[in-house]
């Protein structure tokens, strides 16, 4: 069963307005690589680059924009099949992807009480994406969209706020961080910078750069000033097949030892944007937009999260992983979400 962690996005994302039908790239019928879509959880398991998918433009992920549907699967969405259909209950903290055999229209809830009107075909397994249509109504002001063209964005965080240089401390080792002009430079070694307040449940959006070969990670809910002590997204965006044989979720989106990541084509050499969204044990990661993990943690609870579920806020920590790490982050903006769904 896949679900996407709308729970987590309920309350604290609203629509995402397009400046027009031409700011979506339009949704072509591909076939879906189930390895790319679904990929194993196994060790030694290197998850091909899911392809097919039609991307958000810079100028909707410089605003946090995040899909609802990578347009080739239907990951991140709870899926069961009945006599017929493949349809699922919205429960009031879950919500899902309502999918038919025969043509028919389904509504369900998705966010803040809009509505989102569904027209599709399914072969029972698989939407046939260039067949959806919707029509939403975000709020009284929001504009009708006609096509899954025009609301796969449909998401950003609302209220969301910066985090600046005076927002991070050094936290354990020896990395270094440097401030300009809006850019976090982080080299020196082993070590961590973290954040000065310390989060629970939240939203982070960040952007990276790394040349090839770099290994990073975005910590949470960590032990304030310990070393890697918290639950890591790993950034790394070409792993060497040693690390694919030890571990899961060692590319980028990832949870390191925890879930793998699927890989969805982030390039050294260039800024990469992430979204991390925590709400009681479940966690989801985007990269460039596409949802890449939708994972709970199913342990016992524990003081730190490396050895158990840690639901206590704690800070957010990023990691310089060695000698030769030159990591660049920017446009760091987090929420949190206090809402009882």
């Amino acid at each position: 069963m896949r679900r996407i962690l709308l729970l987590l996005l309920l309350l604290p994302f609203a629509g995402c307005h397009p400046s027009g039908p031409t700011a979506f790239v339009p949704l072509k019928p591909v076939v879906v690589n189930e390895a790319a879509a679904y990929p194993s959880q196994e060790p030694g398991t290197k998850p091909p680059i899911l392809t097919g998918f039609a991307t958000l433009t810079k100028e909707q992920l410089d605003e946090g924009w995040v899909q609802l549907f990578d347009g080739v699967s239907t990951y991140g969405w709870e899926v069961t099949e009945g006599e017929g259909t493949i349809t699922v209950m919205t429960d009031g903290t879950k919500n899902y992807l309502v999918l038919d055999k025969q043509d028919k229209e389904k509504t369900i809830i998705l966010h803040r009480g809009s509505e989102i009107t569904l027209e599709y075909k399914s072969d029972g397994k698989h939407p046939d994406f260039s067949t959806i249509h919707f029509e939403t109504f975000l709020d009284a002001q929001a504009p009708r969209y006609t096509s899954m063209n025009e609301l796969r964005g449909v998401l950003c965080p609302m209220e969301i706020q910066p985090l600046t240089e005076s927002d991070w401390k050094p936290a354990a080792g020896k990395s270094e961080a440097k401030w300009s002009d809006g850019i976090l430079e982080l080299t020196g070694g082993l070590g961590m910078v973290e954040t000065v307040k310390e989060y629970g449940d939240f939203i982070l959006q960040l952007e990276y750069f790394t040349e090839k070969g770099v290994n990073s990670g975005v910590f949470f809910r960590c032990i304030q000033g310990e070393m890697m002590n918290g639950y890591e997204v790993q950034i790394f965006n070409s792993p060497p097949d040693e690390d694919y044989k030890k571990f899961i979720g060692t590319d980028t989106g990832g949870i390191f030892r925890r879930q793998v990541g699927r890989n969805v084509g982030p390039k050294d050499g260039e800024w990469n944007y992430l979204t991390i969204a925590v709400r009681g044990a479940d966690v989801a990661t985007w990269v460039n937009g596409i949802q890449v993990t939708d994972w709970t943690d199913t342990q016992e609870e524990h003081e730190n999260p490396r050895n158990g579920l840690r639901l206590q806020p704690g800070t957010i920590q990023l990691q310089g992983h060695d000698a030769d790490t030159k990591i660049l982050f920017r446009n760091f903006r987090i929420v949190e979400i206090k809402q009882k769904l």
